[in-house]
């Protein structure tokens, strides 16, 4: 459009732009601005008047005094690490197979997205189902090929690694979209111009491949650490943060100490917490990605 635009079309523009923008601020700004409000109080559901009552910063400076913070927020990380690294790999590595188109590709990729679109609910009580001792399949399997059952949900040292196991189930498919998606603006003629000049397939795809879906990866790699750090109903309907506090993440302490401690203004506290969190954590994934080229162009 060359010139300056219009006082008109400006005017419509802005006519065409205020619902999205309302429903913007309604669905999504005023949330956070009225939860930030809320985490400065010592709302307590159980206590007449509490509403009102101002704490400052108090509901912040108690986390470095409570213990079920810190682990907690140790629990989160390493959750959400382990989800991440396996969930990137297993996906990214599924991308390059269905890229191959080999027979039957595409109805396994169309068994493997299915299970990115079951809510999280139904797939935590699904596997919850499988880990059960007495019947569950995995320990009907496992006392098939002789190793015997065990009750994985109900020992601390197993449960994370349950819980990451089915994280990883459902959220590859998703990373496998992603980069699948890179992969397909990956010109055939780069491949066959590789292999004229000797190179095999691991050295073309290190090469060639990888560099030019580099945004694809890091796109990826970001989504799927936003959506690790903050899973609740995942854990909450296979171990409710249990056993002890094994699985006990940021986003489960928050439902427990608003919803069944009835303190709202800590509860908000901690959704706080996450946020900071989470954006922190992503925007420094997204300040070096730019810095090596990886998605500066594309977010």
């Amino acid at each position: 459009m060359n010139g300056a635009l219009k006082k008109s079309d400006r005017k419509h523009i802005w006519m065409f732009l205020s619902p999205a923008i309302a429903i913007l601020f309604i669905m999504r700004i005023f949330p956070i601005i009225y939860t930030l409000g809320i985490s400065f109080t010592d709302w307590n559901l159980v206590e007449a008047g509490s509403a009102g009552r101002i704490v400052g910063i108090q509901n912040y400076i108690s986390f470095f005094k409570d213990p079920s913070f810190a682990q907690a927020f140790f629990t989160t990380f390493r959750m959400g690490f382990y989800s991440i690294v396996f969930s990137m790999l297993l996906g990214v590595s599924i991308a390059f197979l269905m890229y191959q188109d080999l027979r039957g590709s595409r109805f396994v990729r169309g068994m493997v997205i299915s299970a990115m679109i079951i809510a999280p609910v139904v797939v935590g009580t699904s596997w919850r189902l499988m880990f059960n001792p007495g019947n569950g399949l995995i320990n009907v399997f496992l006392d098939f090929i002789g190793i015997g059952g065990q009750s994985f949900l109900a020992q601390q040292e197993t449960a994370l690694g349950a819980v990451v196991l089915a994280s990883v189930w459902q959220d590859s498919p998703y990373v496998m979209i992603i980069v699948l998606a890179g992969l397909q603006g990956v010109p055939l003629e780069l491949f066959e111009a590789a292999k004229i000049d000797g190179a095999g397939y691991w050295q073309s795809m290190r090469r060639i491949v990888i560099p030019l879906i580099k945004k694809s990866l890091v796109l990826a790699l970001i989504m799927r650490t936003m959506d690790a750090l903050k899973v609740f109903d995942l854990v909450y309907a296979m171990t409710k943060g249990g056993p002890g506090k094994a699985t006990l993440n940021l986003n489960i302490l928050m439902y427990q100490t608003g919803f069944e401690h009835y303190k709202l203004g800590k509860s908000s506290a901690i959704s706080i917490v996450i946020l900071i969190f989470i954006s922190v954590v992503c925007g420094i994934m997204l300040s070096i990605s730019q810095k090596k080229g990886g998605v500066s162009d594309g977010l």
